[in-house]
């Protein structure tokens, strides 16, 4: 008996570990942080709202900027100064392990939960029964917690992605995105750097995913990189729209990709979800479990604005992104409050026709906290 048990041993679960003696992590996995099914891109921001001090021990590469290519291959750069990094997640999440107060149970895969009299029992797949007051389901896209006790429709995106190795040397300070309309409809091209000859490189979508990977590495990748080798298939689901959905009910709370917290338009999972996991053990150690929804939808990262900026910027013709990075000039798109900026702006036709859509779209951008982790 427990007073809570937190299924899933990831970054949402191990934040929640952190903070709860009387606590229990399972999770079927048989080592902390495998699989890597993630970009590895984390905010500086992140860690400084969990009072995390950057440890080179997980981190790849400090990641100083951020530059959007439309498809005229012009650049469109991000706020990005000292923006954050790529970790290596696995020592990354066995650094939180270490933190923990929780008793840690791996290759434990929960298969179902039942309510009993004045707790909730947690069924394993070699036959455990684990019992608490309260249950954190941070067990992923695929939650059994969320499956079994939870309802609502909320948006699962594929995504394709492998660490690759590169013949050229790779610039580790800068990330890239890739935004083509045509090419890649559903989502957008990500090159995170791992080393000056490694990087994560992937899309999200729907439809031939790997076809459209290699189209990208053989049109893209080769002609500045050279000769590839595909190291590590870390390709996964994103989760979102989870400010739609119920989180809590019951002493049950659903945090991160189980809750459908990720990040609707950067696709950024891991500080939303230690967000999310440390919201959820400030509401059982305050005894204010009913708060835990609302104060958590209320706040900018899980803003239900984001489903309308994921919208409208997935649905921009290549047309408007080539007429934004032609008015930006190699600098942040989103502050256009100057007069030159507006100038710019309503001298493109295209630009002018969305103008009420895309001021929108900026404005929501600029207050979420948006970023690529």
């Amino acid at each position: 008996m427990f007073k809570t048990i937190i299924i899933g041993a990831g970054p949402a679960g191990l934040i929640a570990g952190k903070y709860l003696d009387n606590s229990l992590i399972l999770d079927k996995k048989k080592e902390i942080g495998k699989p890597v099914q993630c970009g590895e891109g984390l905010s500086q921001i992140a860690l400084s709202i969990q009072g995390i001090t950057p440890d080179p021990a997980w981190i790849s590469t400090f990641i100083q900027n951020i530059e959007v290519i439309v498809p005229s291959g012009k650049k469109i750069i991000l706020p990005g100064q000292d923006a954050g990094y790529v970790l290596d997640r696995v020592a990354f999440e066995k650094f939180l392990a270490t933190q923990c107060q929780a008793e840690i149970k791996l290759e434990s895969k929960v298969v179902d939960l039942k309510r009993e009299k004045d707790c909730w029992a947690v069924y394993t797949e070699k036959g455990d029964i684990y019992r608490a007051q309260y249950i954190i389901g941070a067990d992923g896209p695929l939650s059994v917690t969320r499956t079994k006790l939870f309802g609502g429709k909320f948006g699962i995106l594929p995504t394709y992605e492998y660490l690759v190795e590169l013949e050229k040397e790779v610039l580790i300070s800068t990330i890239r995105l890739y935004f083509d309309k045509e090419k890649y409809p559903d989502g957008y091209v990500w090159i995170f750097p791992k080393s000056k000859h490694t990087a994560n490189i992937g899309l999200g979508g729907y439809k031939e995913l790997d076809k459209r990977f290699k189209y990208f590495m053989d049109t893209t990748v080769v002609p500045e990189f050279g000769n590839y080798k595909l190291l590590t298939n870390k390709s996964g689901l994103i989760t979102y729209g989870g400010m739609r959905i119920k989180l809590f009910k019951d002493n049950v709370f659903l945090v991160g990709d189980a809750g459908a917290l990720i990040d609707p338009v950067l696709g950024g999972g891991i500080n939303n979800a230690m967000i999310s996991g440390r919201l959820a053990t400030e509401a059982i150690l305050n005894n204010s479990s009913h708060l835990f929804e609302k104060k958590l939808k209320s706040m900018s990262y899980f803003s239900e604005d984001l489903m309308y900026a994921q919208k409208v910027l997935y649905s921009l013709p290549n047309s408007v992104l080539n007429e934004i990075a032609d008015i930006s000039e190699n600098k942040n798109p989103l502050d256009l409050k100057n007069l030159s900026g507006l100038v710019k702006f309503f001298s493109k036709s295209k630009l002018r026709s969305r103008a009420w859509q895309l001021f929108k779209l900026f404005s929501i951008l600029q207050r979420s906290g948006t970023s690529f982790g």
